[in-house]
């Protein structure tokens, strides 16, 4: 499946406006914030034929559920799946499985982290409710996703200490381009937070880069540490360096600013699990045989010239240079 959906689910009380645009999505947030009742309405509307419930969307909008939720997922195609987090299989490599290359867009109720699965922190949303409006014949409640984490560093912030998440090409520019200080791989997304955490580490202002397409299952710890705990540490979560590389000056083409811009409208998740595997199978298909050829393990030593680093370090956020 590719494209952006808007849903709307409504009964005379109640509606939700939201819009779901990749494979994952994560819906999080305390007890009485409107997660459930969501997936309750939706079921509703599926199962009961009177159920006063009407949903809007391009997409058939199901939810899976029970104990023989993988043989009910053989049956669904081409539609929005809204899973409870009464559905402890979410949790489960076997759902990480099965779920990969199916033309599905899968929507998760979940309050814990879900380590199995590739999903970007810009897909992880609360509800919250947005006032009270007069229908035709009531008022009802409208309520609406809301993303809860921003996608850049927001403070200035001069680091002594690079902490990359993978040893691969990125992790090669960034040795390139911050030659003045020290750069360390995690060697793992599910590393980040003890590599920051180091005391080894604790009177050095460390920036810790990521690949936020698929960082999902460790932002709500890595965050609640720098927010409550560490300021001097922060956290910068690009797409991915793939992402970095293809918006920079190296690479001009319009039919890759529109792929950029709308990446919904081409990673189809029958064949990527998420945006930072169709941006790496991207840029290495378009630089095959040339100069520029991309490897992932390795950064081309195209790329490290001055000129080029620059190129790419103008992407970067200026208050982390």
């Amino acid at each position: 499946m590719i494209g952006a959906y808007r849903v709307v689910v409504s009964n005379k009380y109640l509606k939700y406006e939201f819009n779901i645009k990749r494979n994952i999505t994560v819906i999080k947030g305390n007890s009485a914030t409107g997660k459930t009742t969501l997936i309750e309405m939706l079921r509703e509307y599926n199962e009961e034929e009177d159920s006063g419930i009407t949903v809007q969307c391009d997409k058939k909008c199901v939810v899976l559920y029970g104990k023989d939720w993988d043989k009910k997922l053989l049956e669904i195609t081409d539609s929005i799946v809204f899973i409870d987090e009464s559905g402890r299989f979410t949790k489960s490599t076997d759902f990480a499985n099965a779920i990969q290359n199916t033309n599905n867009y899968y929507v998760i109720v979940s309050r814990e982290k879900l380590s199995a699965l590739p999903y970007s922190i810009r897909e992880i949303y609360g509800i919250r409710e947005n006032g009270k409006y007069m229908g035709l014949k009531t008022q009802y409640t409208l309520n609406e996703f809301y993303n809860i984490y921003g996608q850049q560093p927001q403070r200035n912030f001069k680091p002594d200490l690079i902490i990359t998440e993978d040893s691969n090409s990125g992790y090669d520019f960034y040795v390139a381009f911050y030659k003045k200080m020290e750069c360390i791989s995690a060697n793992g997304k599910s590393n980040i937070l003890s590599e920051i955490q180091k005391a080894d580490y604790k009177m050095k202002r460390r920036l810790a880069i990521v690949d936020g397409a698929a960082f999902g299952s460790e932002m709500e710890m890595v965050m609640q540490y720098i927010n409550n705990v560490d300021e001097m540490v922060e956290l910068y979560a690009p797409e991915s360096f793939e992402y970095i590389l293809l918006l920079s000056d190296i690479f001009k083409s319009k039919v890759l600013k529109d792929e950029l811009e709308e990446t919904y409208n081409y990673a189809d998740s029958e064949k990527y699990f998420s945006w930072e595997q169709y941006y790496t199978a991207l840029i290495t298909q378009i630089t095959q045989g040339t100069e520029l050829q991309y490897s992932k393990s390795k950064l081309n030593s195209y790329y490290l010239s001055e000129k080029n680093l620059q190129k790419i370090a103008d992407q970067l956020p200026y208050n982390i240079l």
